[in-house]
C-alpha cells in the first residue's frame, strides 16, 4: 500500500508543489485533501512557471492520475479555467481529473462574504486571500453548503443560491449594488459548474480501487502545519485541517493506507498575512531573502515576511504529524550569507503554552558557505557548512532530510538517500 503524503511544516509556501512534481515520475496518483483556491503551488518546467491552486502538481505528468478529494472546497470557475490554461499549454486532462462527489462548492456569495469580513475586521483582519474558503467551510459545517453532486441538479442548485442572496439582503450584509455585482457572476458559476460535472466521481472508492492495486500514491497537502484551524496559531490560520490526521477525513482513506509522511520545511520561514512570526527579520537580512527568494504569495502576490529557521516550530511540526523525513528547500538562497541563525527553541516556553506572539526565540549562529549551490547533484558536493547546516536541523528535528532543494526547476533537487 505505497501512500506517500508530502505537507507544509510551516506557515505554507514550503515548495510542496516542486517536491510533488519532481517525485510524481514514479507517482500514479496524486490526490488533494483540503483547502482549495486559496492554495498556489508553483512549479518550473524547462524554465516556464505555473501556478497551480485546485489541481494537485501532479497534472503536470501526462501519465498521473489527479484526484481532488471531497475535503477540498472547490471554485467551478476558477477550477475550470485552470484546466483549460493547461489544455492550451500542452497538458492534457483528459480524463485524468477525478472531483469527488462530496467535495463542497465555492459559490461568488462566499467570496462577497469573506471580503466583507475582512473589511470589517480592518486591521484585526486575518490576511485572508479573499476566495471565499472560510464562509464555505462554515457553511458545510452549519450543514447549509452545496455539495458537487448537487450539481448535478443545477435548478436545485440554483434555487439554494437564490436563497442565500435573499438572505444577503435581508441581513444587510450585501447593498443593491454588491448584489448586482455578484449576479454579473452567476452564469459563469453554473456554466463553470456544469462543465466539470464529466469530472465528477466516487473518489473514496476510486482511491482505494488504486492502494488494493499497489498503485503509487503522493497526497498533496496545501498551506502549512502552522495554518492548521486546530493546531496552528490560532486564528491566525486557514479554515481547513491542514496537518496529516485530515488526510483520511478528506480522501476516504484509512490510516493504516499511510506509509511516509514526508515534511517540506523551507532553509528559512516566510508567512504571508497578519499573525504572530517569532523569527521575523524585519531588517537587512528579512530584506534580503525576501528579495533573493522572491517571496510572493503566488495566490495574493503580497510579499512573504521572511526570518531564520525556527526549528522550535519545526519540531512540534514534526510531532502532530508524524513525519517519518523531511525535505528541505531553497537551501541556494542562502548561499550568500555568512552567518546563519537558527532558532533552537523559545526562552520563555514553547508553543502551545505560550502565546506565539510573546515567544522569545533562542538562536544559534552557524557559519555561511558563500558559494553557489545550484549546480549541485550530491549532498558530498555541497560546501561543507552547507551540509553542517542540514545536519544541525536534522538533529534539531530528530528526522531525516531525505531531499534538498537547490533551484527552482524540477531537476535542481538532491537526494540524501542515494
Amino acid at each position: 500500500m505505497p501512500v506517500t503524503a508530502i505537507l507544509g511544516a510551516q506557515w505554507g509556501d514550503e515548495g510542496k508543489g516542486k517536491i510533488v512534481d519532481s517525485l510524481c515520475e514514479h507517482a500514479d496518483v496524486v490526490a488533494r485533501f483540503q483547502g482549495g483556491a486559496n492554495a498556489g503551488h508553483t512549479l518550473y518546467i524547462n524554465g516556464k512557471e505555473t501556478i497551480l491552486h485546485q489541481l494537485p502538481s501532479g497534472i503536470m505528468h501526462p501519465k498521473v492520475e489527479c484526484v481532488l478529494g471531497n475535503g477540498m472546497v472547490i471554485d467551478p470557475p476558477e477550477l475550470w479555467q485552470e484546466m483549460n490554461n493547461l489544455q492550451n499549454q500542452g497538458f492534457p486532462i483528459d480524463e485524468r481529473v477525478h472531483i469527488s462527489l462530496q467535495a463542497q462548492i465555492v459559490t461568488p456569495i462566499h467570496k462577497h462574504l469573506d471580503a466583507k469580513t475582512e473589511l470589517v475586521l480592518g486591521s484585526a483582519a486575518i490576511g485572508t486571500t479573499k476566495r471565499g474558503i472560510g464562509p464555505c467551510y462554515a457553511d458545510k459545517a452549519n450543514r447549509s453548503g452545496i455539495q458537487v453532486r448537487e450539481l448535478r441538479e443545477i435548478n436545485a442548485v440554483q434555487q439554494k443560491v437564490n436563497e442565500k442572496m435573499e438572505q444577503l439582503r435581508r441581513n444587510n450584509l450585501a447593498t443593491a449594488d454588491e448584489i448586482q455585482s455578484l449576479l454579473q457572476f452567476m452564469d459563469q458559476f453554473y456554466m463553470a459548474s456544469t462543465a466539470i460535472l464529466p469530472y465528477v466521481t466516487d473518489t473514496s472508492t476510486l482511491l482505494n480501487s488504486y492502494i488494493h492495486a499497489g498503485k503509487n500514491i503522493l497526497v498533496e497537502g496545501a498551506q502549512g502545519t502552522l495554518l492548521d484551524i486546530d493546531f496552528g496559531s490560532y486564528p491566525y490560520v486557514t479554515s481547513s485541517n491542514t496537518i496529516a490526521g485530515s488526510i483520511c477525513t478528506g480522501l476516504g482513506i484509512g490510516p493504516k493506507t499511510i506509509d511516509n509522511i514526508i515534511g517540506v520545511y523551507k532553509s528559512y520561514t516566510t508567512r504571508v498575512g497578519a499573525g504572530p512570526f517569532p523569527t521575523e527579520q524585519l531588517n537587512a537580512i528579512g530584506d534580503y531573502l525576501q528579495r533573493t527568494g522572491k517571496e510572493f504569495g503566488a495566490t495574493t502576490h503580497r510579499k512573504r515576511r521572511c526570518g531564520w529557521f525556527d526549528a522550535a516550530l519545526g519540531k512540534y511540526s514534526t510531532r502532530i504529524n508524524g513525519f517519518t523525513t523531511a525535505v528541505i528547500t531553497k537551501l541556494d538562497i542562502l548561499d550568500q550569507l555568512d552567518q546563519i541563525q537558527i532558532c533552537t527553541h523559545y526562552e520563555n516556553g514553547s508553543f502551545p503554552e505560550i502565546d506565539l506572539q510573546s515567544a522569545v526565540p533562542h538562536y544559534i549562529s552557524l557559519p555561511g558557505w558563500q558559494q553557489t549551490t545550484a549546480q549541485t547533484h550530491r549532498l558530498s558536493d555541497l560546501p561543507k557548512a552547507a551540509q553542517q547546516y542540514l545536519r544541525k536541523i536534522e538533529e534539531l528535528l530528530e528526522i531525516p532530510i531525505t531531499y534538498v532543494s537547490i533551484g527552482k526547476d524540477r531537476r535542481q533537487l538532491i537526494c540524501l538517500e542515494s
